[in-house]
């Protein structure tokens, strides 16, 4: 009697826990799968869209001209170097104000935050004073004094002159202006020289040119006629020796 009691109860509750177990372990599976799928799918379409933008920047590149593209990236390396070049840029000043006619009395170097103190040679207290100013500015900029003389006021001139023809992009400002009794000018500069570094970005393979503007030109075509005051070859001689020029 109780068995046939239980049967009907066998037979709805079996079903009703099959269906139960089901409906419990299928979100269970199902859904990591379909997480999956769905980052892929996400992947894939990254990857389209990158595909989509290397085709468009390679039809860019077919269409420019790599020798003067090129040459332009020279010329304006020439303006504003990626390197700071302390050498060459410290022998063109030098070369500048021997063209203007003056006489260089003293030159103090502050190379940016590269240098330490120990590098830092010895200075007059207006040189340390630059030095002081050079490290609380970018450390994108090189800023130097230069003690210049003098006994025509013109060749000040002159040398501002060839400095606004410099590729080199250079600033300049007066800190003092001294004069003697035997009428000897003794002027002391700042010189500010800028460079950029290159520096890295990660992946830009697919990532968009940058556009090359009216701007862009005017500046390059501003340019392209100065000449290039620092383009000094300096000679590489060897360390640890005890007199680097022999």
């Amino acid at each position: 009697m109780n068995r046939e009691k239980l049967s009907p109860l066998r037979l709805y509750l079996v079903p009703l826990l099959v269906v139960l177990a089901i409906v419990l372990l299928v979100p269970l599976v199902l859904l990591p799968q379909l997480e999956i799928i769905k980052e892929k799918n996400l992947e894939v379409q990254k990857g389209q869209k990158r595909l989509d933008s290397l085709n468009t920047k390679l039809e860019l590149l077919d269409s420019i001209d790599e020798e003067d593209e090129s040459i332009k990236l020279i010329d304006m390396e020439e303006v504003v170097p990626s390197s700071k070049e302390l050498a060459r840029l410290v022998v063109g000043v030098r070369s500048l104000a021997s063209k203007a006619g003056l006489s260089v009395k003293a030159m103090e170097l502050s190379p940016g935050r590269v240098a330490t103190q120990s590098a830092t040679p010895s200075a007059t207290k207006r040189a340390k004073a630059a030095v002081a100013n050079a490290n609380k500015e970018d450390k994108d900029k090189t800023t130097f004094t230069l003690s210049v003389e003098t006994k025509k006021i013109g060749d000040l001139q002159k040398f501002f002159t060839h400095i606004q023809k410099a590729k080199r992009l250079l600033g300049v400002n007066v800190v003092e202006i001294n004069r003697d009794e035997e009428g000897l000018y003794t002027f002391e500069l700042e010189i500010i020289a800028p460079f950029r570094e290159i520096q890295s970005r990660g992946d830009i393979v697919a990532s968009p040119l940058p556009p090359l503007t009216r701007i862009h030109n005017e500046v390059f075509d501003f340019v392209a006629d100065f000449v290039n005051f620092t383009n000094v070859a300096v000679q590489k001689v060897k360390t640890g020796v005890k007199d680097p020029f022999k």
